[in-house]
């Protein structure tokens, strides 16, 4: 998992401030179709990825 948290995190740096507010748009709409659909297991795994790409958009706006 910390693997994973890292590759996205790594990812994220490379994104600029559109691709990543793209990016956590999309993630958005992913996971309140997951919710909808009951599947709250995958809803909170890109809850996580969204995470970091907020943490990461919020860090360079600091």
């Amino acid at each position: 998992m910390e693997d994973r948290k890292r590759a996205v995190g790594d990812a994220a740096d490379a994104m600029t401030d559109d691709e990543l507010e793209t990016a956590i748009a999309t993630l958005h709409a992913r996971e309140w179709e997951l919710l909808v659909a009951g599947d709250s297991e995958a809803a909170f795994d890109i809850m996580g990825t969204k995470f970091v790409l907020l943490s990461t958009l919020e860090g360079r706006r600091r």
